[in-house]
């Protein structure tokens, strides 16, 4: 209900009417304006969604400002953008467009010779797996994912512009990665 105060030929209006208009005051200034209930659609498709961001995004905060691997991924994302946005909005473009290509991606970390290893220098970084319960998709975004796909990204970059991402691990095919890369793509986190 509307609450309506004020002198004779001066009336300030406060709160929301039918449902549809709100009512306010904001540094002295009446307004009004449309009332806006936001909706958020815990649907299984925007769970899919929201785990393949969530997992990207949780991967990288591991890596530590003004290190090597934030560097060389700083060199990559085109002017205007963090390094973080590019990495998700590539991995997402390229390779989890949907849940074909994640589960794609998924399987092929699964196949890989080092997945342990991937697994345990995850763990030692204190990566957690990423899940939401209202999800479709049966994989979660698991930490050793988190890993993987920094390894996926920073090789692909490599390939695509062989002056960026240009020392070791990166200069490697993912395919053939051994723990000792691993190892040293996770010391350009923090070093």
């Amino acid at each position: 209900m509307v609450k309506l105060t004020g002198p004779m030929m001066s009336v300030t209006a406060l709160g929301k009417c039918f449902k549809v208009i709100v009512y306010s005051v904001w540094k002295g200034i009446q307004y009004g304006r449309m009332l806006v209930t936001p909706h958020n659609p815990q649907s299984g498709a925007q769970g899919d969604r929201r785990v393949m961001l969530g997992g990207l995004g949780r991967s990288a905060k591991y890596i530590q400002p003004d290190q090597t691997f934030e560097g060389f991924a700083k060199a990559v994302a085109p002017a205007g953008q963090s390094w973080i946005s590019y990495y998700v909005d590539y991995i997402m473009t390229e390779y989890f467009p949907n849940v074909a290509g994640y589960d794609a991606v998924h399987d092929e970390l699964a196949e890989h010779g080092a997945v342990a290893d991937f697994h345990s220098e995850a763990t030692t970084l204190g990566l957690t797996t990423f899940d939401l319960a209202y999800k479709e998709m049966t994989n979660n975004f698991s930490l050793t994912m988190q890993l993987y796909c920094m390894a996926k990204y920073s090789t692909d970059q490599y390939l695509l512009d062989n002056t960026k991402f240009n020392s070791a691990p990166y200069t490697k095919a993912l395919a053939t990665w051994v723990l000792a890369d691993i190892q040293l793509m996770v010391a350009d986190f923090s070093a």
